[in-house]
């Protein structure tokens, strides 16, 4: 699985082989003061390279392209200032895809996974073997990682992502376009503030990871988290709630009746989220569900 160098003189890096570059990053790691230089090293390689965490360890002797080469040591040195691993090597795994992630969009969360994988089931729970399951929305969709997963296993005729951002967007289609090959339907990105974009839609599943940080919590948050990610994807007024609020309050007018309400929300505030969406009459089935370290942190209904 080696990359051959294809460079004109004027960008030509020499090829080198799996171990040398291992070692090399390693020093430079360890002189920066990271912890486990060695594994990250090779972590690097293999994110760049795509390939499983242990083929460089079982490959120490392919040769790897150049360009390759650049991007560890670029990786590497922006490790060593403090970046999330995710935007030191450009892109992350979500399910099975994998994504650009740069500081436009948020790192897509292992926890993110278990939403999707949970409108997935729910899907396929309620329609015929070979039904076409309508169309999905998928509010505030930054690297385009649920909607691009919803498209690519799921049956959908249709999924729409909406965000405010124009970066988040470019990243998102940028994702569209190299995940192209394992997309079962159409995937369309639509600018604006939350459900504003797709008013003209009638949805059978509404699924968002809104932000939910109140201002006031900001400060407590890691420092690869604060220091980098957008706050835009973040932040959602003085207590968490805003952005959440207005996707409940307006997703009833967007779900077809038996439609799916799916948010990812803060494990403090999953209950308040819950309270919020039964005090609806539009919404029925309300319940919560717990991510992978076991917290409260997803709140479903169903469109009356």
């Amino acid at each position: 699985m080696s990359r051959v160098s294809r460079q004109t003189t004027a960008t030509y890096t020499a090829d080198a082989s799996v171990l040398s570059i291992v070692e090399e990053l390693t020093t430079a790691l360890r002189y920066a003061g990271l912890p486990d230089p060695r594994r990250v090293s090779t972590d690097i390689l293999a994110g760049l390279l795509d390939v499983p965490r242990s083929w460089p360890t079982m490959n120490r002797e392919t040769s790897v392209d150049g360009q390759i080469l650049k991007a560890a040591r670029e990786a590497a040195r922006r490790l060593a200032a403090g970046a999330p691993f995710a935007y030191a090597i450009g892109s992350a795994q979500f399910r099975y895809l994998n994504l650009i992630v740069d500081s436009r969009v948020l790192i897509p969360r292992p926890e993110t996974e278990v939403l999707v994988g949970e409108v997935l089931e729910r899907m396929d729970a309620r329609f015929k073997s070979g039904e076409e399951w309508g169309t999905a929305l998928d509010i505030g969709t930054g690297s385009g990682a649920i909607a691009l997963s919803l498209a690519s296993e799921g049956h959908f005729e249709k999924v729409i992502a909406t965000d405010v951002s124009l970066d988040a967007l470019d990243v998102a289609r940028s994702n569209a376009t190299r995940s192209a090959a394992a997309l079962r339907c159409d995937v369309e990105f639509r600018r604006g503030s939350f459900l504003a974009p797709v008013r003209d839609v009638k949805a059978t599943v509404l699924v968002s990871n809104p932000p939910y940080i109140a201002f006031s919590e900001l400060d407590t948050l890691p420092r690869s988290v604060r220091d980098w990610e957008p706050p835009l994807a973040l932040i959602s007024g003085h207590d968490g709630m805003a952005a959440t609020a207005k996707i409940v309050a307006e997703g009833a007018r967007i779900l077809a009746r038996g439609g799916i309400l799916a948010l990812e929300v803060a494990e403090t505030r999953v209950s308040l989220v819950a309270d919020m969406v039964m005090r609806q009459a539009d919404y029925t089935d309300v319940g919560v569900r717990l991510d992978l370290a076991g917290r409260e942190r997803f709140v479903f209904a169903s469109r009356t």
